[in-house]
This record gives structure tokens, C-alpha cells and sequence, in this order.
């Protein structure tokens, strides 16, 4: 009787109360939590999407030549698809990976090659929005080696196939429009070779061919550039 006496005297909040005001101070403190969870993921985004495109201006201006050593083209294609493996999934994308065994090293530069992995990635990535299949494989042909990126997007409407590789061009919101640009340098700069397929509603795949030997003679080919 005297604790009921107490917590009910004049002035004095009942024990029910305060314990129904922490908990909503509770509720709404994991709220606002919640909110500036949501808000710093935004921020870390955006933070990264600029990064990326500061990072595709200095490579745009600042070319080099590639610091060729022997190296596997597979591994490289592992290190990307690692790499890029946690946004892969938040915008819940599949990763089907076709390497051919025993595939041949060649002189390649690793950091450009990635970089230029990267990039085809992240075009197949945004050319699905959320959802879809990504298909990497890799191959030898002709004195060379391969790696293919594939996407299930919309495609790329043929008055566009012709501007693709343009510097500046692009087909998104947010886009810098070098991506593909410096893709195609880093290829021609290793003597190789890049096709693109696109199809209406099936997606799109870049291809690119890259020689074992350096200063290897290319015979260019229907649909593919230097």
C-alpha cells in the first residue's frame, strides 16, 4: 500500500506511465536511428557515384601506358566480380561465371584490365536496374585470349550502337559518358579488339579480345573495334 500511495502522490508520474514514456522514447529513438541509417547509406552512394565519376575524368585525361606482366585473365575477372560483389547484390543481380579452364596468361596490365571489367560491369549493372542475370565468360581464339560480358536488359536501340563508344555519350540520367571510352583505350592500347551485340528486350554483350603476344598484327573483323 505505501508503493501505491507513493507512486501516485501529487506530483509524481505513475510507474505505468514512465514506463509507457521510455518506451515510446525508445520506439521513437529506433525510428530517427532508422531514418539516419537510410539517410548515410544515400549519402555513402552518392559519395561513391562521384568518386566514380571523378575517378573516370582523371583516367579520361591522364592516359598511360600499360605496365604489361603475365597474368590471368580469369583471376582478374574473379577480383572484379569479388569486388563488386556486395552492390551486385543489393540490387539483387545474378553472377553466372563460364571461365574455361587452363586459359593461357598474356601480357596485360592487371590494374587496367580490371578497371576496364569494372566499367562493362557497371554498364551491364545499370542497364538492368534491379533484378537480372550477368553473365562473364571467358575463352581463347585466335592467338588471344577473351572475356565476354553479357546483360538481360533492354538493350541498346541501333541509332545509339554507332555513338556508343563517343566520348561523353550516354543513355543514363546519371552517367558520365567515358566509361566505355576508356574501355576502348585500354583495349586498343593492349592491341586488342571489342564487339558489342544488343538486342531489343534480350540485353547486351561486350566482347573483348586481347592477343598473347604484345604488338601482335589484328586483322579487324565484322563488328568489332580497335
Amino acid at each position: 500500500r505505501k508503493q501505491r500511495r507513493l507512486a501516485t502522490e501529487p506530483g509524481q508520474m505513475p510507474v505505468s506511465r514512465l514506463r509507457r514514456t521510455r518506451r515510446t522514447a525508445q520506439e521513437d529513438l529506433s525510428v530517427s536511428l532508422g531514418r539516419l541509417d537510410r539517410y548515410l547509406a544515400v549519402a555513402k552512394g552518392e559519395i561513391a557515384r562521384l568518386d566514380y565519376i571523378v575517378t573516370q575524368f582523371l583516367q579520361a585525361i591522364r592516359s598511360s601506358p600499360p605496365q604489361r606482366k603475365v597474368a590471368s585473365l580469369n583471376d582478374m575477372v574473379r577480383e572484379t566480380i569479388e569486388l563488386l560483389k556486395p552492390e551486385l547484390e543489393n540490387r539483387g543481380q545474378n553472377v553466372v561465371e563460364r571461365l574455361a579452364r587452363d586459359l593461357p596468361s598474356g601480357p596485360l596490365d592487371p590494374a587496367q584490365i580490371k578497371q576496364a571489367l569494372v566499367n562493362l560491369i557497371k554498364n551491364a549493372m545499370q542497364a538492368m536496374t534491379k533484378g537480372g542475370v550477368l553473365t562473364v565468360q571467358t575463352g581463347t581464339s585466335a592467338n588471344g585470349v577473351w572475356v565476354s560480358i553479357s546483360d538481360t536488359g533492354s538493350g541498346i536501340a541501333p541509332e545509339q550502337l554507332k555513338l556508343i563508344f563517343e566520348p561523353y555519350f550516354t543513355t543514363k540520367k546519371k552517367g558520365s559518358g567515358l566509361g566505355l571510352m576508356i574501355v576502348q583505350r585500354i583495349v586498343r592500347d593492349h592491341g586488342g579488339l571489342i564487339k558489342l551485340e544488343s538486342h531489343a528486350g534480350r540485353g547486351t554483350t561486350f566482347r573483348i579480345w586481347l592477343p598473347l603476344r604484345a604488338e601482335q598484327p589484328r586483322l579487324l573483323e565484322a563488328g568489332w573495334h580497335d
